[in-house]
C-alpha cells in the first residue's frame, strides 16, 4: 500500500500540478523581460498582474488535483481491506496506518514535483526557444530556474500529502472484524447517514450561495461585486465536493433509469448505487472539470454578447463589418487562452476519473467471474461495464453543465450587472459538443484495458480471489 507503483496515477497528478505551476510562474518573467527588450518602462505592474493570474489557476489546478488525489488514495485503500485488516489484526492500530499513508503522500508529492519541476521547466526552455527563432520574441535572455520555483513544488507536496490524510482517514479507521467481514464501500443507507458530511456541505453551500446574493445585489453598483460572487463559488462548490457522496446518488439513480428494461443496462445501475461512495469519487473530478470549462465559456459568451449589444446601441447599428468581426476574432482567441489554461485542470480532473474507473473494474474481478457464472458472456459483462462507465460520465457531464452554467452567470452578472444591465447565461454549443464527447470518449477509454484485462481471468479463478 506504501509502495510508489501503488500510486503512480496519484503520482502524474503531481507532476501535472507542479508541471502546470511552473510555466505560470515562469510565464510572467518571460513577458517581463520580452517587453523590457522591446523597450517597455514600468514593468512592475505588468508582472504583478500576470503573477496574480497565475497564481489563481495555480490555486483551481491544485484544488482539483488534491480532490483527485484524494479520491484515489480512498479507492485504493477501499481495495486492499484485506491487507489492512491483516495488518490490524498483528497490531498495526488505525493511527499507524494513517501516518504511514500520509508519509506516502509526502514522497508522491515529492516524486511527483520534482518531475513536474524539471518537464516545466523543460517545456517553457522549449517554447522559449521556438518562440525566439520565429521572432516573437525578442533575442534576449530569459530566466527560466526563477526561485518562485520552490513555490509550486511545496504547495503540491503539502497538497499531496493532505489529500492522502484525507481520503485515508474514512477507510482506514474500520476495526479488524469490520474490514474482515465486508468490504469498506458504504451503502447507500451508510452514505445517507453520514450526518456531519451532510452538515458541512449543507452549510459550505449555503454560505457559498449567500456570498453569490451578496455580489449580485452588489452588482448594479460596482464591478467588485464579482469578488464575493468569486468566493461564494469556491465554498458553495466546496460544499458539492464535500457532499459528493450525498449529491451525486440520486442523479446516478436518475440517469440509471434510462433504458434500464435493459436487463445489463439495469445491472449497470444498481451497480452505481450498491457502491455510491466509489461511483461518487469516480464522478466528482470530472464533474470539477466540466463545471470550470463550462463556467468560464459561459463568462466569456456573456461578455461577448454584452461587448456587442454595447457596441450596435452607440454606433446605431451601423458599425463596419470588419470591427465587429474583429471583435469577435478577440473572444474567439481569448476563449480559446483560457479553455487551455482551465483545461489543463480539467487534463488532472480526466487522469482522476481514468483511474477511479480503471481501479473499480479491478478491484470487482470476484463480481465479474460471478456473473459469468451465472451466465452472462464476456460481452455483455464488457458492455454492463462500460455502460456503467456512461452512465456516471453523463451524470458528471450534466452536473457539471448546470453548476458552470450558473456560476458563469452570476460571474458574468456581477461583472457587468453596474452597466445597467440584466445579462442572460450564454452557453456556446461548441463548448457542449467538447465536453459531451470528450466525456464519452473518456468514459469508454477508461475502462477497456481494465475490462479486457479482467475479461483474460477464467471465471473460477476469479472467484478465488481473496
Amino acid at each position: 500500500m506504501t509502495g510508489l507503483r501503488t500510486f503512480a496515477p496519484t503520482v502524474l497528478v503531481a507532476a501535472l500540478g507542479t508541471t502546470f505551476g511552473s510555466a505560470l510562474v515562469i510565464a510572467p518573467g518571460i513577458v517581463t523581460q520580452a517587453m523590457g527588450a522591446a523597450g517597455l518602462d514600468d514593468l512592475a505592474p505588468v508582472r504583478a498582474i500576470l503573477s496574480v493570474v497565475g497564481w489563481l489557476f495555480l490555486g483551481i489546478a491544485l484544488y482539483v488535483g488534491a480532490i483527485v488525489t484524494a479520491n484515489t488514495c480512498a479507492t485504493i485503500i477501499a481495495g486492499q481491506t484485506r491487507t489492512i485488516a491483516l495488518q490490524r489484526l498483528i497490531g498495526a492500530t488505525g493511527a499507524d496506518l494513517r501516518a504511514r499513508t500520509a508519509r506516502t503522500g509526502l514522497l508522491v508529492g515529492a516524486v511527483g514535483g520534482a518531475v513536474g519541476i524539471l518537464v516545466g521547466t523543460g517545456l517553457s526552455a522549449l517554447f522559449v526557444t521556438v518562440l525566439r527563432g520565429d521572432g516573437f520574441l525578442p533575442d534576449t535572455s530569459y530566466t527560466l530556474v526563477p526561485w518562485e520555483l520552490v513555490l509550486p513544488f511545496v504547495a503540491v507536496v503539502l497538497a499531496t500529502w493532505g489529500a492522502f490524510a484525507a481520503g485515508s482517514r474514512r477507510v482506514l479507521s474500520v476495526t479488524p472484524l469490520q474490514a474482515l467481514s465486508a468490504t469498506v464501500e458504504p451503502s447507500h443507507d451508510d452514505v445517507r447517514s453520514g450526518r456531519a458530511r451532510t452538515v458541512w456541505a449543507v452549510l459550505l453551500m449555503a454560505a457559498g450561495a449567500l456570498l453569490m446574493a451578496l455580489g449580485l445585489v452588489l452588482s448594479p453598483a460596482t464591478p467588485a461585486a464579482v469578488l464575493p460572487a468569486a468566493l461564494g463559488g469556491f465554498v458553495s462548490f466546496a460544499g458539492v465536493a464535500v457532499g459528493a457522496t450525498i449529491v451525486m446518488p440520486p442523479i446516478l439513480q436518475l440517469i440509471g433509469r434510462i433504458g434500464s428494461r435493459d436487463p445489463v443496462v439495469l445491472l449497470a445501475g444498481r451497480n452505481a448505487m450498491r457502491a455510491p461512495g466509489r461511483s461518487s469519487r469516480a464522478t466528482i473530478g470530472l464533474v470539477i472539470g466540466v463545471t470550470l470549462l463550462v463556467t468560464f465559456a459561459v463568462a466569456l459568451g456573456i461578455m461577448q454578447h454584452v461587448v456587442e449589444t454595447q457596441m450596435a446601441a452607440m454606433g446605431d447599428g451601423s458599425l463596419p463589418a470588419d470591427a465587429v468581426q474583429a471583435q469577435r476574432d478577440f473572444f474567439v482567441q481569448l476563449n480559446a487562452v483560457v479553455s487551455v489554461i482551465v483545461g489543463f485542470s480539467a487534463v488532472i480532473a480526466a487522469v482522476g476519473v481514468v483511474n477511479a474507473l480503471a481501479l473499480g473494474v479491478l478491484q470487482r474481478r470476484r463480481e465479474l467471474g460471478l456473473l459469468r457464472v451465472l451466465g452472462l458472456t464476456a460481452a455483455q459483462v464488457r458492455r454492463m461495464i462500460v455502460t456503467e462507465a456512461v452512465q456516471m460520465v453523463v451524470a458528471a457531464v450534466v452536473t457539471g453543465l448546470v453548476l458552470g452554467t450558473v456560476y458563469g452567470w452570476v460571474g458574468g452578472q456581477t461583472m457587468l450587472g453596474s452597466l445597467g444591465t440584466v445579462v442572460t447565461p450564454v452557453l456556446p454549443p461548441l463548448t457542449v459538443a467538447v465536453v459531451v464527447v470528450g466525456a464519452l470518449v473518456l468514459a469508454v477509454v477508461a475502462t477497456v484495458a481494465p475490462v479486457r484485462r479482467a475479461m483474460r481471468v477464467s471465471p473460477t479463478e476469479a472467484l478465488a480471489v481473496d
